[in-house]
Formats: structure tokens, C-alpha cells, sequence
């Protein structure tokens, strides 16, 4: 998949991707995953460029979990990797993306 961004375009390799995000607005957690797993949406975030065209969802909820305490977890198995510095984190100062690629879900 092409996502193209203001400093230029970014192909995103087939495999399985981990995107850590919050729900503080109306409905929580709930409305959000939602939201994310609807086809047919506004494109507003980063991730909805790749949940419109993902061909498998699937979501694992964690009450109160600080996106990136999740990130940092992961990467730190070895088994996650940032595919795309600012990806689903623009206003985050400390990731380097709140979207990982599973490396196993990868082939690499």
C-alpha cells in the first residue's frame, strides 16, 4: 500500500501491523474500534488509511494502557518494528510511531 504524506510517498509492505491509539472521546473504546473497522468512513487519522484497505482487522482492547508504554513493550520483544517514523503519533514527543510491523507477520 502507498500512503503519501507531505514529505513524500511511503510504501507499506504486505504483512501484519500493531497500531497503539486511545479513546478519550464519546464512546470510548467501543465507538473507536468501531469506527476503525467500518469500510465505508471519513479519512481523518493515519490509521484510517490503512484500516480502509486492510484485509483482516483485529482489535485487542487494554483499559487505561498509555499508547506508548504499549509501543515501547513491544519493540522492546525484538518483534515489532517502526515502519514509519510519525505514523499515528504526530503529537507525540517520545515514539518514534505508534504503528509497529510485527517482523514475524512480515517474513523478514
Amino acid at each position: 500500500m502507498l500512503f503519501c504524506r507531505s514529505n513524500g510517498p511511503h510504501h507499506f509492505e504486505p504483512g501484519r501491523y500493531v497500531y497503539a491509539g486511545s479513546a478519550y472521546g464519546p464512546g470510548g473504546m467501543r465507538a473507536r474500534v468501531e469506527r476503525h473497522f467500518r469500510k465505508s468512513k471519513a479519512i481523518r487519522w493515519h490509521i484510517d488509511h490503512l484500516t480502509h484497505r486492510a484485509g483482516m482487522l483485529q482489535a485487542v482492547l487494554i483499559e487505561g494502557g498509555a499508547e506508548c508504554d504499549i509501543v515501547r513493550v513491544l519493540v522492546a520483544t525484538g518483534e515489532f518494528r517502526s515502519p514509519l517514523k510519525g505514523f499515528g503519533s504526530t503529537d507525540c514527543r517520545r515514539c518514534r510511531s505508534h504503528l509497529l510491523q510485527w517482523r514475524a507477520g512480515s517474513g523478514t
